[in-house]
């Protein structure tokens, strides 16, 4: 069984963005290395059914899994647009498509507006990530998350400091990674 509290150690985002947070931060380790690769179609499956975003009978192949890397890599930029690198017209799209292919369709219920996918499957999990990035961005909790500033680490986070000045995905291991290289570059040139 996959357990995403040793997959992924950052503190979680609010609410359901939270599902959102440790999609995209789904990976594995290169054979033998610390190597970021993109996760396996098996990773990526367990990891919707036991959020349950994924009925268990369902599959998900090779074709759902680029499917999954595309939405994770567009999901990444989109966080880093938050600091003003621009989306790719191609990143933009690939976003489009996996909704339009969703079928996201807006409600109105008494409780307030949603977004649900009309499509099920592979395709209704997808929807559903979109849905809460979507929310995220109309109720100001997108501006909360960041890419960690370690050359080495691609994990998302979600920054609770109060002027957003976070820059680590967690200080006990990349903001303290960085903070003592800073430190032995600053005793070598004194």
């Amino acid at each position: 069984m996959f357990d995403i509290k040793e997959h992924d150690t950052t503190a979680p985002a609010e609410g359901d963005l939270e599902l959102l947070q440790r999609f995209v931060n789904l990976h594995e380790h290169a054979a033998g290395t610390s190597d970021e690769i993109p996760a396996s179609p098996e990773m990526f499956r367990t990891f919707l059914v036991e959020r349950g975003l994924l009925e268990p009978e369902e599959r998900f192949g090779d074709a759902e899994r680029e499917t999954a890397i595309a939405l994770s890599e567009a999901m990444h930029a989109r966080v880093r647009a938050i600091t003003g690198e621009p989306l790719t017209p191609e990143q933009i799209d690939r976003i489009d498509q996996i909704a339009q292919s969703a079928g996201l369709h807006p409600h109105f219920q008494a409780d307030g507006p949603v977004i649900v996918p009309e499509a099920g499957g592979v395709k209704g999990a997808f929807g559903q990530l979109l849905a809460i990035a979507f929310h995220a961005e109309l109720d100001g909790r997108w501006e909360h998350l960041k890419e960690c500033a370690d050359d080495n680490c691609r994990a998302v986070f979600y920054d609770r400091s109060k002027n957003h000045s976070g820059r680590w995905c967690s200080m006990q291991a990349c903001g303290n990674r960085n903070k003592v290289r800073a430190w032995r570059e600053r005793q070598q040139t004194t």
